[in-house]
């Protein structure tokens, strides 16, 4: 069977791939007796909605979300989305597949923006702090996660690399906010944009599909991004306590508001600055094309309410 990607369907097409199960619904008709299986099948490219019509759930086994599954179909288009009819599935063991082939993934160079980060990491003055950073980078199990972790399951940078790519747009603008504001302590605010989210690497999961972990649902990143941060300063000798402090306060207030999940708000510049360049990355990430919708055009958006152009300026 060839590989095909979601990315590659047109409408009219007749498929024969293998795609993983992102949500799963047995569905009753309204108008006769009888269920629909309701899919979102999905691969590194993108997803797509899926039906099997006449699906007798007494008999057949629904996929679970994970799965991968191996479908026959056609492709149409409803409503101007293209939509995948399902005549027949079967399960595929993951052991037989490529785990790269599935998970979405950041369309940015992941060794280029290491290399970015790095180099900054180089550019930092403060001993401590230095010393604190790379702690980090000299951590080469650490490196690799970090390099791999998305930055959320949903919300933004959702896909393997997410963290990297944040983390690397967030450094790129630093020197911009320093010529700004000079008052700002330029390394305190390079280590903060580099560990305000480390609690990530714990917080999710991204093995069959991104997930959250056991910690992060009763943590969360804010609370595993103190810990981690708190054990390696802890093995520095004579890591300062006001600057421990400041360096903590700006992971527990990068949310910036109490409704956001943060337990402190911002309450220095540094602080501040860390925050609004998170909120703005985050934001930003939602207008633009991801790995789970590569098209340009118009893009209904859950989490923003609205629908959303993706794609370059009109020019009006």
């Amino acid at each position: 069977m060839g590989r095909t990607y979601v990315s590659q369907l047109r409408d009219g097409d007749a498929v024969e791939t293998v795609l993983q199960v992102r949500r799963v619904a047995v569905q009753n008709y309204r108008s006769r007796d009888g269920a629909f299986l309701r899919l979102r099948l999905g691969d590194r490219t993108g997803e797509i909605e899926a039906r099997m019509w006449d699906f007798n759930w007494e008999k057949q086994c629904a996929p679970a979300v994970g799965d991968l599954i191996s479908v026959v179909g056609q492709v149409t288009t409803y409503q101007d989305t293209l939509e995948l009819h399902i005549h027949d599935y079967a399960a595929v063991p993951w052991e037989e597949a490529d785990p790269g082939d599935y998970l979405p993934v950041t369309p940015r160079d992941r060794t280029e923006l290491l290399a970015e980060v790095r180099a900054a990491v180089a550019t930092v003055q403060n001993p401590h702090l230095s010393a604190l950073l790379n702690s980090f980078f000299s951590d080469e199990a650490w490196v690799t996660a970090f390099s791999t972790a998305p930055a959320a399951k949903i919300n933004h940078h959702a896909y393997i690399g997410g963290l990297l790519e944040h983390t690397a747009n967030l450094v790129r603008a630093v020197p911009v906010l320093v010529q700004n504001y000079p008052q700002a302590d330029r390394d305190l605010l390079l280590a903060g944009v580099i560990l305000h989210d480390v609690g990530k690497i714990e917080e999710y999961t991204w093995d069959r599909f991104i997930g959250v972990s056991d910690r992060g649902r009763l943590l969360g990143h804010i609370v595993l991004g103190v810990e981690a941060v708190s054990r390696r300063m802890d093995a520095i000798p004579g890591f300062p306590q006001d600057l421990r402090d400041r360096l903590l306060h700006i992971i527990v207030s990068h949310h910036g508001r109490y409704e956001w999940q943060s337990p402190k708000r911002p309450k220095f510049l540094e602080a501040c600055l860390v925050h609004h360049l998170d909120l703005l990355d985050g934001e930003a990430n939602k207008f633009l094309p991801t790995p789970a919708s590569p098209q340009e055009g118009w893009e209904w958006v859950d989490r923003l309410e609205r629908w959303v152009w993706r794609g370059p300026s009109s020019g009006t």
